[in-house]
């Protein structure tokens, strides 16, 4: 009993008494013996499957642990193994009060002195009756046969009984056969070309009856004879070989003749073996080569040796169709088309033989026929087509404003190169941007389709802009300089008049378009050596509308 001295939530003494009980630990032990076929043995809710000490903690009535042990004995189940063998003529057995009355294997379960099964097996195993059966077959001549000490003079089925070497009967049977000595006759009818003859190992050449002496599939005597007759067999067929033809031609069938009238061909594909035909084949000439046909004469019995027809196809050169284009006032070199090697090359044209193949400008057609070392040709037709010539067109000479793009205009073909190149967004199109801060003359090739090409030239001049430059005088005497008097637009998008009047104010001449000028002309005639006046309006490439006049002097 213990006793503690606390303070309360008042504050004042709060004496606390504890009466501790202390209860003991509870243990018991329990022996158990089974037998082990009782295994698993179940014990205070668990379950053992050997024997062995176990221990378990519970819980006792007053809340302590409480320590069990089991100790568990297990009995073995004893079992025990008889073999017995006697002959099956002893049937039934008795084995601890049982009778068993064929073979087997057989269990009875006991009670040993500890109170376990005692399992008995009884391996029961008889030894049948034997018998045995003995065929033997022997030659007649071979009488008596001696078996198991007794004498047989014929044929028949004979028994004895013996004991065995597990002591019970044996009952032994021979079924003894005589066999007789067989005969034998053939009668064989060959061809002489296909002599020696070749019987029971031995070859014959003449015609005769032959005996020998073999051993038959009995294993006796067998006298075999032979009755051999010789039919005279024809000669080979007279024949024309080699048979040669070009590749791809046409061809006949093939031929060979009879030694004796009244004798039949036979055509093979290979020289032995296969069946003969009646037919002569035709040869193949689809590919180059050589091959062997096979040909024989029968006279209904025999058949001669075959002979031999080569049949050569040769090579066929091969040139194919071809078209060819040049350029206006080039010429073509044929002979590169073909090769030449191993071939004879014949050029025609309009049924003319062409002179130098190599240099031909002609347009129309060829025709080529190429021959090889064995005569064989081909033939191969070449389309020669001239291109037209190619005209390049690089535009007028004309004035292009200071760095401000200028579009060229070319044609004429269908590739373009323009050089220099400085100064192109593009030279390679037909109508690049210019854009020039000085004079320049661009050279322009085109090519068509087949690289044919031509050249122009075009003169650009550089003038500031925008505005409109008009000369002081011109002189329209048809020599083609000065001729035309008109204004040079430089970044003028339009000119919405043009015009220039006498010096009496009469107007000769108007226009609104930018390349057009006065020739110096009024009505058709010819005006006078004089100061004309001109005024003109436009609007540039901003939007701004300019208007100029000015004097002209018309000198002649």
């Amino acid at each position: 009993t213990y006793l503690v001295t606390l303070v309360s939530t008042s504050g004042c003494d709060s004496i606390a008494t504890l009466n501790l009980t202390a209860n003991a630990v509870v243990t018991s032990t329990t022996n158990t013996s089974i037998c082990n076929n009782q295994l698993p043995y179940s014990w205070n809710g668990n379950s053992y499957p050997t024997a062995g000490t176990y221990s378990v903690t519970l819980v006792s009535s007053a809340g302590c642990d409480s320590i069990a042990t089991l100790n568990l004995t297990a009995n073995a189940v004893v079992t025990s193994t008889t073999n017995i063998t006697i002959c099956n003529n002893q049937l039934p057995y008795t084995w601890n009060g049982n009778s068993y009355p064929t073979a087997g294997t057989y269990l009875v379960t006991l009670v040993t002195t500890s109170g376990c099964d005692s399992i008995a097996t009884l391996n029961l195993t008889t030894n049948a009756i034997v018998t045995s059966t003995t065929n033997t077959s022997i030659c007649n001549n071979q009488l008596p046969y001696s078996w198991n000490g007794n004498s047989y003079p014929t044929a028949g089925t004979y028994l004895v009984t013996l004991i065995s070497s597990a002591g019970c009967d044996s009952i032994a049977t021979l079924h003894l056969i005589e066999l007789q000595v067989t005969t034998s006759m053939s009668a064989v009818t060959i061809c002489s070309n296909v002599l020696p003859y070749n019987w029971n190992g031995q070859d014959y050449t003449t015609p005769g009856i032959y005996t020998t002496i073999l051993i038959g599939n009995n294993g006796c005597d067998s006298i075999a004879t032979l009755n051999l007759m010789i039919n005279i067999s024809p000669v080979p067929p007279s024949v024309s070989s080699p048979v040669s033809y070009c590749q791809y031609a046409a061809t006949i069938a093939l031929a060979a003749n009879v030694t004796t009238t009244g004798n039949q061909l036979a055509w093979y594909n290979s020289a032995s073996g296969g069946i003969g035909s009646v037919t002569a084949p035709i040869p193949s000439s689809s590919a180059a080569g050589t091959v062997n046909y096979y040909v024989s004469q029968q006279n209904g019995v025999c058949e001669s040796p075959r002979t031999t027809i080569a049949v050569i196809i040769n090579s066929k050169p091969f040139v194919d169709d071809q078209s060819l284009r040049i350029c206006f006032n080039q010429t073509a070199n044929l002979a590169t088309l073909y090769s030449s090697t191993g071939y004879d090359l014949n050029w025609t044209y309009n049924q003319q033989t062409v002179p130098n193949p190599a240099s031909v400008n002609n347009a129309g057609t060829y025709q080529l026929i190429a021959t090889g070392s064995t005569g064989c040709s081909d033939t191969a037709f070449v389309n020669l087509g001239i291109n037209p010539p190619v005209i390049a067109h690089a535009g007028s000479d004309d004035d292009a404003e200071y760095n401000v793009g200028y579009q060229l205009s070319g044609s004429g073909g269908i590739q373009y190169q323009w050089t220099p190149a400085a100064g192109l967004n593009n030279p390679f199109i037909a109508a690049p941007i210019a854009t020039l801060s000085h004079a320049e003359t661009y050279v322009l090739m085109v090519m068509d389709d087949i690289g044919c090409f031509a050249f122009d030239t075009v003169k650009l001049r550089v003038l500031n802009g925008p505005t409109l430059y008009v000369p002081t005088a011109f002189t329209p005497n048809g020599d083609g300089l000065n001729d035309l008097f008109r204004p040079i637009a430089i970044g003028i998008s339009s000119l919405e008049y043009f015009s220039v009047f006498n010096r009496y104010g009469e107007l000769v001449f108007e226009t609104h378009e930018f390349k057009k000028g006065w020739d110096g002309t009024y009505k058709g005639k010819k005006q006078p050596l004089d100061n004309y006046v001109w005024k003109l309006k436009a609007v540039d490439r901003s939007g701004k509308v300019r208007t100029m006049s000015g004097n002209v002097v018309l000198i002649r």
